[in-house]
């Protein structure tokens, strides 16, 4: 998923696309507007047009970037050529905008970018970058990475791409964009961070290589004076960050790299200022204090970029040591361990605070006290590191810091050494459980987590205090305290289940163009409609509550679904298939058949297998829509979906990029399809494709021979997961009703290490797939599928921890979506999904989530 963190920036409350945002900062207009031209606003583009691109679909894409400093300058000056040689081009609205492509978070393939132009043809093309190579040759920008710069100018590039909006949709929802090749074939218009040219395209601009020249290879390890670099730690858009030794004496190295002209702090500088502060502050401190801060070794330039070369420290960071040593993720882990850990956390939050007392005694803040620059090592200690923005003391600096360990401004006034006592704080908070925008949201969650913390065993008071130091409770009469909660929990759960209802139903706006109920940012990077993200799954949740349907709600998801259903995917959860399903639900047959039927038209059905987006939802759909119908020609095209899947070794390709794992992108989901096809129609045939899909999802597992069993989310990302999307609990879904038809003794070892994860209540998140909810709909579903009281007595527990994700309005009680960085109703990782866990544990009823065991129960053997 992209980073959410663009989408946090425009409103406080609620995720949003950057150009909703309502203090964008300093507009920038070219200063003279020729007559005739027209001006367009696109996202955070502002475009200019006269006569149009007279039909070019495709072609040579004019790049100009600019110093932070001179963006007004160098768009009067490029506007002034672009204007006379009547090109359309488009440039950045507003200073917001160019802060965050330039960011150092922000995304590298569009860094630099600041103004694109469209001349028509190669012969336009030249001309015009010859004429601004020569009216900006005074000017100094980034270099775009996806592009080529134009001869020796440092501001003017090209690539080749597409003029007009041209897109496929993929099986996730995602839009992939089109340019055609040299060969008139539409392909991916490829915009990573280097220049690439379809098939059959060649550069005009560059000389051609003379008869038998060869290109010259690079061979052996890059080299930046006297040390090599060995690997690389990470990417960002100020530069990279590398892992290296000294080519004389072998000694490890770090190198930080810094961009020019781009990679902005908070404070507006850009990488290269950030890194020659920081070379300052590191020898400063050294001389002041040896061993406080990564020795400094080295300033280089090469090129453009400069370089920092520091000792090399051995060690984890925070975040990840934390993840690799607590045992209150898991549920095997003992009071002792816990005990234990509680002491290794004090040994290293102790260690972060001595640092932070002498750093403070030579006379520096630190300012960003996050897990990213706390380093532990084997033996426990622990160094700092990344002195970006370390200031001395008193020296007046920007709000800057990494969310969620970075004070409210109300906390901060005219002591910003506040920002180093709540980063310490925060850090001993993270250690216990990764919960700090939730304490800052409301702080009487921290009781309810003391308490789910002390269930386990009792919670070190020196760290507790330590961690709520800046969270004082407020006391709010609208939540239960936890004791209130473990006395009544059916009461209070009833609750919070009917106030997340009201305040789902209060977040509806029908008249906002871009989605009815506030969602996360994937859901604007896919479609504001779906079961997963969009509208769909919020009236799913609502209608499964017995909450009545605002009728303006139901009728814009009805005109809206049909309305772009030929830009929508098949996809069950991102896709036509389930909003087809949501609005036969809700008493539209009609138009269900309709998006279904373009479902099964859609080329990305014969393409994927998945649940999420392919055949095996749609395949589902058929089955829900016969509930409704009784027309069976909807099982035979069911049928016929599931006869088209691709064998069991070539699946994989029918996956998904990097072989998924998992209900929704996996073979767990495909197997769910293929156990309530055979419930319906009554062919054990489909059972034994599906249980062989299931052993191979359990081959998967991190632990095969462990007490509990979790699972990776992909061959890629290793993270190991018990979630409904992905991990154990989706299996335990699906494994579940597996069992009441077949005799696997695998499956039935597997059940109970399967459902042993999903009994905790320590999650990041308290969402459906990717949360806490998830978990207890596992296990309530299995209490339903099987009868099994210890799991709805779990099932109840993991729902009481959802108290400690709960934040009263004055509307009700709304939940923080994905990475918890604002509110969303979504189905996936927001209120919706909460509710219809909170709904199917307190009154349990057949299918919540898109199943079809009622219509089984009916309809057994009617087929066979």
């Amino acid at each position: 998923m992209k980073d959410p963190i663009a989408f946090a920036l425009a409103d406080r409350d609620f995720y949003a696309p950057l150009e909703r945002s309502g203090a964008p900062g300093a507009e920038f207009r070219p200063s003279r507007v020729p007559a005739g031209w027209r001006r367009r606003r696109s996202g955070i583009w502002t475009q200019w047009e006269r006569g149009g691109l007279d039909g070019t679909e495709d072609g040579w894409k004019v790049h100009v970037s600019a110093r932070p400093d001179r963006l007004a300058q160098v768009l009067d000056l490029a506007a002034e050529v672009l204007f006379d040689e009547g090109v359309t081009f488009k440039h950045l609205s507003a200073q917001l905008f160019y802060r965050w492509l330039h960011h150092k978070h922000g995304a590298r393939s569009q860094s630099g970018k600041f103004i694109a132009a469209y001349p028509v043809d190669v012969p336009a093309a030249r001309r015009l970058m010859e004429r601004l190579r020569e009216a900006l040759a005074d000017e100094d920008g980034p270099y775009v990475l996806t592009d080529r710069r134009f001869k020796d100018s440092r501001t003017v590039h090209y690539r080749y791409g597409a003029f007009a909006h041209r897109s496929r949709v993929r099986a996730d929802g995602r839009a992939t964009a089109l340019v055609r090749d040299g060969n008139g074939l539409l392909v991916e218009d490829r915009r990573g961070v280097s220049f690439q040219l379809p098939d059959g395209v060649t550069d005009p601009f560059v000389p051609p290589a003379a008869p038998g020249a060869k290109a010259a290879a690079r061979s052996g390890p890059v080299t930046l004076g006297d040390f090599a670099i060995d690997s690389v730690v990470r990417h960002s858009n100020g530069g990279g960050a590398y892992r290296g030794h000294h080519t004389g004496t072998g000694r490890p190295v770090f190198v930080k790299e810094a961009r020019a002209h781009t990679g902005l702090g908070d404070s507006g500088a850009t990488a290269q200022e950030q890194l020659r502060a920081e070379w300052r502050t590191l020898r400063a401190l050294h001389r002041a204090a040896p061993g406080l801060a990564p020795e400094p070794i080295a300033y280089l330039r090469g090129w453009e970029h400069e370089f920092l070369v520091t000792e090399f420290i051995e060690g984890s960071d925070l975040r990840a040591w934390m993840a690799a040593s607590t045992p209150l993720i898991g549920v095997e882990g003992s009071a002792q361990d816990i005990a234990g850990y509680y002491r290794r956390c004090e040994t290293v939050i102790s260690g972060v605070e001595r640092a932070v007392a002498r750093l403070h005694e030579c006379g520096y803040l630190f300012v960003d006290v996050s897990p990213g620059n706390v380093l532990v090592r084997a033996d426990d200690s622990v160094r700092l590191v990344d002195f970006e923005a370390a200031r001395l003391l008193g020296a007046g600096f920007a709000r800057t810091g990494t969310p969620g360990f970075t004070p409210p401004d109300e906390l901060i006034g005219d002591d910003t050494g506040v920002y180093d006592a709540y980063g310490l704080a925060a850090l001993a908070l993270m250690l216990l459980a990764p919960f700090n925008q939730m304490a800052q949201r409301n702080p009487d969650s921290l009781a309810h987590l003391h308490h789910d913390l002390g269930e386990r065993a009792p919670v070190a008071p020196s760290l507790w205090a330590r961690a709520t130091k800046f969270h004082a409770p407020g006391g709010s009469p609208l939540l239960p305290t936890p004791e209130q909660v473990a006395e009544d929990p059916a009461l209070h759960l009833a609750a919070l289940r009917d106030r997340t209802a009201d305040a789902l139903l209060a977040m509806a706006d029908v008249d906002d163009p871009a989605r009815v109920f506030p969602t996360i940012a994937e859901g604007y990077l896919t479609n504001t409609l779906c079961v997963a993200y969009g509208t769909a799954g919020v009236v799913h949740a609502l209608r499964r509550a017995g909450r009545p349907l605002p009728e303006r709600v139901l009728d814009r998801l009805r005109r809206d679904a049909l309305g772009t259903a030929g830009d929508l995917p098949p996809g069950l959860y991102v896709g036509l298939s389930g909003i087809a399903w949501v609005l036969a639900d809700c008493g539209m047959p009609e138009e269900a058949l309709e998006l279904l039927s373009a479902a099964d038209r859609h080329p990305l059905t014969a393409e994927n297998a998945t649940l999420f987006g392919g055949a095996a939802g749609v395949a589902l759909t058929r089955l829900a829509l016969y509930g409704h119908t009784r027309d069976e020609g909807q099982v035979d095209r069911a049928l016929a979906l599931a006869a088209g899947l691709p064998a069991d070794e070539p699946l994989v390709a029918g996956l998904g990029p990097d072989d998924p794992t998992g209900l929704l992108h996996g073979r767990c989901g495909i197997a769910l399809m293929l156990q309530q096809l055979a419930a319906v129609t009554g062919d054990p045939a489909h059972l034994a494709r599906g249980v062989r899909l299931l052993h191979a999802e359990l081959d998967r597992a991190d632990d095969p021979d462990g007490p509990s069993l979790t699972f990776p989310v992909s061959e890629t990302d290793r993270r190991s997961m018990p979630y409904l999307f992905c991990g154990s609990a989706g299996l335990a879904h699906t494994v579940s009703r597996y069992l009441r038809v077949v005799d696997d003794e695998r499956l039935a070892e597997a059940l109970p290490r399967l459902l042993a994860p999903l009994r905790t209540t320590f999650t990041a998140q308290p969402g459906l797939h990717p949360g806490l909810a998830g978990l207890g709909f596992a296990l309530a579903d299995h209490a339903e599928v099987t009868g099994d009281a210890s799991s709805r007595h779990a099932a109840l527990r993991v729902a009481r921890g959802l108290f400690k994700f709960a934040v009263p309005h004055e509307t009700g009680v709304r939940f923080l979506g994905d990475q918890l960085l604002r509110y969303s109703a979504d189905l996936y990782s927001g209120s919706a999904g909460v509710l219809l866990f909170l709904d199917q544990l307190l009154d349990p009823r057949p299918d919540p989530l898109f199943t079809v065991d009622a219509l089984a129960r009916r309809t057994a053997g009617v087929r066979a």
